[in-house]
Parts: C-alpha cells; sequence; structure tokens
C-alpha cells in the first residue's frame, strides 16, 4: 500500500469586514495576527543556515530547537514571542529578500535572531534548567534584547561563552568561572557585559523604545523627513511616556475596541525628536508592531498620529497577504493628505487611517469631552472629514479592487457616508477655516 503525504492546505480566502474600524469584536485582527505568526515561523525554519558561518550556524540551531521545544509545550507563547517587533522584522526581511540577502547582512541577521530568540527565552523562564550554551560567534556577540525584561546587554568580546538560563544568564571569559547575571534585577558586570534599560512602560505591553534594530529605519518615504534616527527631542523619556499614556486613555475611553485592537497588535513607539509646530509620524510594512512618532504638546495630535500609525500596522499586516487593489502603485494620483503626487495604495492608507480619527472626534463630542465644545477642535474635525472624504472619493472612484479589496471598499464607502452625513448635521463641514494639525490645544 503506498501512503500518500498530505497536501498543503491553501489558506483560506482573506476576511477583513472591519479593517478600518472593528465593530462587534477583535476577530479581524486576531485573524491577522495568526497569519502573520504562521509567517515567520515559516520563514524561521527554513533560513539558509548553509550560509552562516559553522559557528553562527550552532548559535542559530541551538535557538530554534529552544524555541521549537517552546512551541511542542505551548504554541499560544511561542507565538507571542515570534511577534515581539524586534524578532518579527528580522524574519520579515529574511522571507521577503529570500536567496537575494547579501550575504554580510543575511550573517548579522542569524546571529541577532538567535540572541534575541535565546534572551527572550530566558526572559520568560521557557528554557530547560541546565539552559542553553552557546560560543561567541567568530564575528563577535551582537547586542542581546530583550522587551519581556526590558533589557538590552552588550557582550564584551573576552567572553567566550554564554548559557542562557531561565530567568538568568551565565557569561564565561575564557578559563574563568561562570558569572551570573540575573535578568530581573540586571546591573553592569565591567569586563564582562554592559547593561542598559532601553524601554519604557507606556501602558502594560506597550513600550517607549530608545532603542532600534530596524534595518530600515534610515529609508524614508515622507517628503519633510529624512529618516528615522532616535530622538527624544531634548525631553525625558518619562515626559513622552506620559503624553502616550493620555493618548491611549483617550482611545480606550471613546474608541475601546480600537484600543482592544492597539493591545493585541502595537508593541513599540520608537521617538523621533520633538515638534511643538507639526507632528511627523512614520510605520514600515516589515515593522509589525512597533511606530516612529514625534513628540508634540497637543494631546489631539498626539491620539491622531497614534490612530494613524496603529492603522497602518494593521493593514500592513493585511498587504503581506493581498495588495488590496491590482493598480495600487500606477498611476500616480493627487492625495489629500500628502503635498507629493502618490500611487493609491497610500491614499488608501490614509483614508484608511483617518475614518478612525474622525469616528473619535465624533465619539468625543458624544460624550460631552470638554475640548469637543471648542470651536478650533470642530474645525479640525471639518477638516479631517473633508480630506478623507476627497480621499475615499479618489480611491472608489479610480481604484480596481482585488476580490479582498472589495471588502475594505464596501468598509471605506459605508464608513464615509455615516461620517459625512454626521459631520454635516454636526455643522462641522460648514466651517470656512482649516486648522492644521498641531495647533494649539483649546
Amino acid at each position: 500500500m503506498t501512503a500518500h503525504r498530505p497536501r498543503p492546505q491553501t489558506p483560506a480566502p482573506l476576511q477583513i469586514p472591519d479593517l478600518t474600524l472593528p465593530r462587534d469584536d477583535t476577530t479581524t485582527v486576531r485573524r491577522l495576527i495568526v497569519r502573520d505568526t504562521r509567517r515567520w515561523t515559516a520563514a524561521l525554519r527554513a533560513f539558509p543556515l548553509a550560509r552562516l558561518h559553522p559557528d553562527e550556524r550552532a548559535l542559530f540551531a541551538a535557538a530554534a530547537t529552544a524555541f521549537s521545544a517552546l512551541q511542542e509545550r505551548d504554541a499560544g507563547r511561542a507565538g507571542a514571542v515570534l511577534r515581539l517587533p524586534t524578532l518579527a522584522v528580522l524574519l520579515e526581511l529574511t522571507a521577503k529578500e529570500g536567496a537575494g540577502a547579501d550575504e554580510a547582512a543575511l550573517r548579522a541577521r542569524g546571529r541577532e535572531i538567535a540572541a534575541l530568540l535565546l534572551l527572550e527565552l530566558a526572559a520568560l523562564g521557557a528554557l530547560p534548567p541546565e539552559g542553553v550554551a552557546v560560543q561567541r560567534p567568530e564575528a563577535g556577540w551582537p547586542i542581546l534584547r530583550t522587551l519581556s525584561a526590558r533589557l538590552e546587554l552588550h557582550v564584551e568580546g573576552s567572553v567566550s561563552t554564554l548559557r542562557f538560563l531561565p530567568g538568568a544568564l551565565a557569561l564565561r571569559a575564557g578559563t574563568d568561572a561562570e558569572t551570573s547575571l540575573a535578568l530581573a534585577d540586571a546591573q553592569t558586570l565591567p569586563g564582562l557585559c554592559r547593561v542598559e534599560r532601553p524601554y519604557h512602560e507606556i501602558v502594560p505591553g506597550l513600550l517607549l523604545a530608545v532603542s532600534d534594530n530596524n534595518p530600515l529605519s534610515d529609508f524614508e518615504a515622507h517628503p519633510d523627513k529624512d529618516g528615522n534616527a532616535l530622538d527624544l527631542g531634548g525631553r525625558p523619556a518619562e515626559a513622552w511616556t506620559a503624553m502616550l499614556r493620555d493618548a491611549v486613555e483617550l482611545v480606550q475611553t471613546h474608541l475601546p475596541l480600537l484600543a482592544e485592537e492597539m493591545r493585541l497588535l502595537l508593541r513599540l513607539v520608537v521617538p523621533v525628536g520633538y515638534d511643538a509646530e507639526k507632528h511627523l509620524s512614520a510605520s514600515y510594512q516589515e515593522y509589525v508592531g512597533a511606530i516612529y512618532m514625534t513628540l508634540h504638546p497637543n494631546l489631539m495630535t498626539m491620539t491622531e498620529a497614534l490612530i494613524h500609525e496603529f492603522q497602518h500596522n494593521k493593514i500592513n499586516a493585511a498587504f503581506h497577504h493581498d495588495p488590496m487593489l491590482h493598480n495600487a502603485f500606477w498611476p500616480l494620483v493627487q492625495s489629500p493628505v500628502r503635498p507629493d503626487p502618490r500611487p493609491l495604495h497610500g491614499v488608501v492608507l490614509a483614508v484608511h487611517a483617518f475614518q478612525p480619527v474622525a469616528t473619535l472626534y465624533r465619539a468625543m463630542a458624544d460624550a460631552g469631552h470638554p475640548m469637543a465644545q471648542s470651536r478650533d477642535w470642530q474645525r479640525r474635525a471639518g477638516v479631517i472629514l473633508g480630506k478623507i472624504h476627497d480621499g475615499a472619493v479618489t480611491v472608489l472612484g479610480q481604484g480596481e479592487p482585488t476580490p479582498v479589496g472589495r471588502q475594505l471598499m464596501q468598509e471605506m464607502r459605508a464608513l464615509d457616508v455615516d461620517l459625512m452625513r454626521d459631520g454635516t448635521q454636526r455643522g462641522w463641514l460648514l466651517a470656512p477655516e482649516a486648522v492644521a494639525a498641531g495647533g494649539d490645544e483649546p
């Protein structure tokens, strides 16, 4: 009797009926998270080990073996580790570049993936009691990061062996005895390891990251920016976390389902300067779970930016599985929210980002929020409504959606009709003056 191997299952068509604004639950985002986790798991398993140096290969294999053991014991916990943006961005780039990856970059990425995996597993106590011992790669130790313990470790070249243990790291230099470093209260070990704490809690599960391992951070598509270099703008981390905490609370109060989606997907906010006049934020399709933001003194501006970039995270996750439009990148069209001509893809991003922002304004007005009594605040709401309506008209009139994209277009049309009707009834669309983002808070 001949045994037949089961055929690989074709993923079910993507369902995104409420990708823009969750209606009754967060099923759509959870579904995207599951798909992304599967893709990153596949990238980890398919990493081109043959292209690594033998010592790097041994390091990577040790990490992959330890991670596989966790997957067998607790698949949900393992998936949460894999979705950490510091790790996921490296797996995403590996999957994207395939055989075309530069050898030096691939080797560095392999070392970093392995170190990230092992330290996260150690921080979570998800390693065997005897731990996992690895030798120093020929190219040296990469920076060791763990979001779980909010640490960054810089291991000195004198360290020949690291042993990752549940909740600890043991370091050995040459023939010396091991020196233990407890991750819960890690302190710098002179000559062995420097300890830094670049991750600051905004709310549980969301961190301000004063360290960034995104290889794409220098790439910038916005005409008014030049990359996304880390910069606290001369303000202490506490000022950032306080403002962002207030922004998250505003979303939680008035758009609780959207806030729940944030808790599911968003992990890092990377600071890129302070500006009292304007706000510039960014995100990357390859860096799901992380956003870049400038600090601005206006809470409403910061909340708009938080929602905006989180929305990009959501739709970027969906774009990994479907382009939404057959004509997403050509021809270029005039964008209602950017000065430069944009592909329809960019206009879709803008409308998808701003429709929940407009919904926040409506919810705050319904709740009688003090800010909503200001005429300047209402004018800003009108400006947002006008811009997203122009964008929706452009996309709906010129877009050639894929079958999956039709779901997004249907939601976009329904939200546009609803928001425009509501804005007209409130008188927001009749305001003659335009208030730019970042105007003084009343």
